[in-house]
């Protein structure tokens, strides 16, 4: 914004300005009063930023500033007047009198009061112009700014509130194998060890390469399947064309471990299904599990629901989320990721 706001000034200063000079015959007052035709054009661009960095900025603001711009601009007026009210042969030029005497003076218009004018108007139109085009955009600017900020906010809230949220489930998985003094216990320490480094290593990163998210979604599998007996059958098929696409931390992780959480039984036969495919700018991903019948608390939703609200604020019109349980007692979720590389 600031480059093409001097890219127009400079436009301005050196082609649009000279060329209207010299278009009409004031160049020529240059040979008759150099001092006035120094000044008239001083006062051009003067005018010309005066318009565009205070009097319209002024105008889009509270009255009292509104009030100033437009004192503002009637003193430009004023001076205006006085520029065209000189006459370069005799200051008095525009009051004569004719030859039949009258009791009252004849004002008339002179090709300088023209010319003054009309380059007076031309410099406000353009300036006025490009003065609102800028704070228009700038206010835009200003307006997107604070959105995103805003939406930077919440989602640093969702993402710190996914973190606790799985550690809480991770430890309660530990700890059951440590009451039952499970000879898997050092190898679910030490996958839980680096899933809590992959945690910590990426708080503060907004997106990484799939490769990552795949290596994380593999320790978290295994970490759960530790404590999993014959009735479970757990199966993550994935194909990837790109493992370089980038997505955001701990997103598709939310839905496995929904999947476990609600989907595993220790004496009724149970499956949880997970696939992802990445072909080109799509990337989709799907999670089966039966449902047993229990009941669920509202915090307990907190992981899809916090997922929601990402996905709208990450990739609004660019993804599609279908979450729910069909007749036969299975709970599916469907998700599908347009450009995920951004």
């Amino acid at each position: 914004m600031k480059n093409a706001s001097l890219l127009i000034d400079l436009a301005f200063c050196l082609v649009f300005l000279p060329l209207m000079i010299f278009a009409f015959p004031v160049e020529r007052w240059w040979g008759s009063d150099p001092l006035f035709f120094g000044a008239f054009v001083g006062w051009l661009y003067l005018t010309y930023f005066l318009y565009k960095y205070f009097i319209v900025p002024m105008l889009f603001h509270g009255n009292k500033k509104r009030l100033c711009a437009i004192a503002a601009a009637a003193v430009s007026l004023l001076v205006t007047f006085l520029f065209s009210s000189y006459e370069i042969s005799s200051p008095f030029y525009h009051l004569h009198r004719p030859l039949e005497s009258l009791p009252y003076p004849v004002w008339g218009v002179r090709q300088n009061q023209q010319a003054v004018w009309l380059h007076y108007i031309v410099v406000t139109i353009f300036c006025v112009a490009v003065g609102t085009l800028t704070e228009a955009y700038r206010q835009r600017l200003a307006r997107e700014e604070v959105e995103y900020e805003r939406n930077k906010a919440e989602l640093a809230l969702y993402k710190a509130q996914i973190n606790p949220h799985f550690l809480f489930n991770t430890l309660n998985t530990l700890y059951g194998l440590l009451i039952t003094h499970s000879d898997k216990t050092e190898a679910t320490l030490e996958r839980f060890i680096n899933l809590t480094k992959y945690m910590y290593n990426n708080a503060a990163r907004d997106f990484i390469p799939l490769a990552e998210e795949l290596e994380y979604i593999d320790q978290y599998i295994a970490l759960q399947s530790l404590r999993l007996n014959e009735y479970a059958d757990v199966d993550f098929t994935h194909e990837v064309e790109n493992d370089a696409m980038h997505l955001p931390p701990m997103l598709l992780i939310t839905f496995i471990e929904n999947a476990f959480k609600y989907g595993i039984s220790s004496n009724v036969p149970c499956f949880v299904r997970i696939r992802l495919r990445q072909q080109g700018d799509m990337l989709r991903f799907e999670t089966e599990n039966r449902v047993f019948a229990r009941e669920t608390k509202p915090s307990e939703r907190m992981g899809i629901e916090n997922c929601r609200k990402r996905l709208s604020l990450l990739y609004p019109d660019r993804h599609r989320l279908e979450v729910g349980e069909d007749g036969n007692q299975v709970f599916r979720v469907r998700l599908e990721l347009r450009n995920a590389a951004l």
